[in-house]
């Protein structure tokens, strides 16, 4: 199977897929071969024949004249005593009764089908965590190279949804047969149900603005599409929840099952805004990322002394916005004001220190403001405040946050020494309580020294953790070990070794580092991701999937990766898939190569060799 990809979300891999001797776009509508039945998108579609025996489904695939037919087997577990069973019906094409049976998983793996059609997805979707189960099972034993078709499941406002868990063929059957029992079709209201009052009620309702079954189809993919392009398919979905209980139901449930494959496509950098709107929203993968990444790879930097919570801002960066230059100019002219840790309470990220202000998704999101904090919220921003006082070497700690908005920190209050709270309500841009900023701010410095090294020291230690967000502690510790030195500007920043190697850079807009060959020497496998390539691999160019032997799986898109050939690294860069999909695709970019070893390259092969073994996961 050759499957391009030019955009991933959530589980959903779009652009050209082909299965036998057809090339389809996904996702992709198949539409009824039926005279007279609208035709919507064009594209792909499929025909149901008569089967030779009972107990089968007959199906014929139609695109651009090419023609795949094959027969599904309609399990019946109730009369043949058998749960599940996964069959091939036609080469590269599995049919599954979910559950698959434990010995056919391996059988299916050697067959890398390109096609796989859930024959009880309308049965599993009814019942909702079974669906979740399967396309869980699917994804997770064989990845992203197959296209999945779940039949009679698509109704227009359910295709985003469907698509962001994974699956990328979708019917219009299940839309056809409800509309010709009278139902209309909204993408924001979902299935009105309706009863047939003959073609003159029909035309009236096109007049008021019904749209008929095949166009809510048709509309509804392209927005899909244009969604899944842009990055903005997780808003659809959440978008489309009110439609229909069951989505919500769905999507709760794979956020939860679906978490490790859903964190796997998720990238690590981004430059789009995201709009965090609903409940749903605080469970996206970015976000959950974050705030474990915060957990457990982030520490306070050392020099400082006391920490001040200050609310988030509309405009990102915070420091950037207008009540956070407020506070910055109240602040201003204090001796040892470098011993101040500046930290945004937010939500849905719990806290944000101002080290970590670029980093994906902190620049880049959008949420309601009410005052009005949820459980997970409550408990994101306790948890979050008890980690930096457990961890950092804060000596006190102010609070400048509205006191009644946030009773619940203050009962909640998990630090070892109380807190001063210096704002008397929501007005903490007033100037009486940026005086109580300022002169709480003046006594809790007293006793400060001042920092070694200066400001210098400071920004390093800063950018120190922000290398232990994306590589981990060790990996930072490696690449900052020495006498590091920083040169450049605040919005970009080089790290060399102190005798003017360059390690890494830091550009404030993309909010994580991109390595030099020196500073991938430095980080050895144990200490950051690494790609595998082969022997004939050509790196004056990018690196293509095919190039790929074995890829770490904990790499994700944007994650600055080490190359290496034969133990030996030959290239730094950074990804463009994650690991597990340069280990599961045939095409594709896989690295966009930065940095490279002087005679390390190669020079007989092409960007795509044909020839190299089928990549491993490492």
């Amino acid at each position: 199977m050759v499957r391009v990809v030019d955009a991933v979300e959530g589980l959903a891999l779009g652009g050209v897929a082909t299965v036998g001797p057809t090339s389809w776009r996904v996702p992709a509508l198949l539409e009824p071969e039926v005279p007279g039945a609208p035709t919507g998108a064009g594209g792909p579609s499929v025909t149901s024949l008569p089967a030779s025996a009972s107990g089968e489904r007959r199906f014929a695939l139609t695109v651009a004249g090419d023609r795949i037919e094959f027969t599904v087997p309609t399990g019946a577990p109730e009369v043949s005593g058998v749960r599940g069973s996964a069959t091939a019906v036609a080469p590269r094409i599995w049919a599954v009764h979910w559950p698959v049976p434990d010995d056919r998983w391996e059988e299916m793996g050697r067959n890398r089908p390109e096609l796989v059609v859930l024959s009880n997805a309308r049965a599993l979707f009814a019942d909702g965590e079974p669906f979740v189960e399967a396309l869980f099972g699917l994804r997770d034993r064989l990845g992203g190279r197959p296209v999945i078709w779940a039949p009679r499941v698509a109704l227009p406002h359910r295709l985003a949804a469907l698509v962001y868990l994974g699956v990328e063929v979708l019917d219009t059957t299940e839309g056809a047969w409800r509309a010709a029992r009278g139902a209309r079709f909204d993408p924001t209201l979902g299935e009105t149900a309706g009863s047939d009052r003959g073609s003159a009620a029909r035309e009236d309702d096109r007049a008021a603005g019904g749209s008929p079954v095949g166009t809510a189809y048709a509309t509804e993919i392209e927005l899909v599409r244009r969604a899944l392009g842009t990055g903005r398919l997780r808003e659809l979905v959440e978008a489309r929840l009110t439609a229909e209980p069951a989505l919500a139901e769905l999507l709760r449930r794979a956020d939860r099952r679906l978490a490790p494959l859903l964190d796997d496509r998720a990238p690590v950098v981004g430059t789009e805004t995201r709009t965090y709107v609903l409940r749903e929203s605080h469970r996206r993968p970015e976000v959950v990322r974050f705030v474990e990444r915060f957990l457990d790879r982030y520490r306070p930097p050392p020099s400082k002394r006391v920490l001040v919570l200050l609310p988030c801002s509309r405009t990102k960066p915070y420091r950037v916005s207008p009540s956070h230059r407020r506070f910055a100019r109240a602040l201003e002219g204090l001796e040892r004001v470098e011993r101040l840790h500046i930290v945004s309470v937010t939500s849905p990220l719990g806290v944000v220190p101002r080290e970590l202000e670029d980093v994906y998704p902190a620049r880049h999101y959008d949420i309601p403001v009410t005052g009005e904090w949820d459980e997970l919220e409550r408990a994101r921003v306790v948890r979050a405040v008890g980690h930096l006082l457990a961890t950092g070497a804060y000596e006190s700690a102010i609070v400048h946050l509205d006191p009644a908005e946030y009773a619940f920190l203050r009962d909640a209050w998990p630090g070892p020494h109380p807190a001063t709270w210096t704002a008397d309500d929501h007005r903490t841009g007033a100037p009486d309580a940026l005086d109580r900023l300022r002169r709480a701010a003046e006594s809790a410095l007293g006793g400060s020294s001042p920092v070694a090294g200066g400001p210098l020291t400071v920004v390093r230690e800063g950018l120190r953790e922000v290398a232990a967000v994306q590589f981990g502690r060790p990996g930072a510790d490696a690449l900052f070990g020495g006498s590091p030195r920083l040169a450049g500007r605040p919005w970009f920043q080089r790290l060399t070794d102190g005798q003017g190697t360059d390690l890494a850079t830091y550009r404030e807009e993309r909010g994580l580092f991109q390595l030099t060959v020196a500073g991938g020497t430095r980080m050895d496998p144990s200490h950051a991701v690494e790609v595998e390539i082969g022997d004939g691999v050509d790196l004056r160019g990018d690196l293509f999937v095919p190039g790929v032997v074995r890829a770490d799986p904990s790499i994700r898109a944007g994650d600055a990766v080490r190359l290496v050939r034969g133990g030996r690294l030959v290239a730094v860069g950074e990804a463009e898939l994650s690991g597990r999909l340069m280990a599961e695709l045939d095409r594709g970019r896989a690295v966009e190569v930065r940095h490279r070893v002087a005679g390390a390259v190669g020079a007989s092969a092409s960007p795509e060799p044909a020839n190299l073994p089928s990549p491993e996961l490492g």
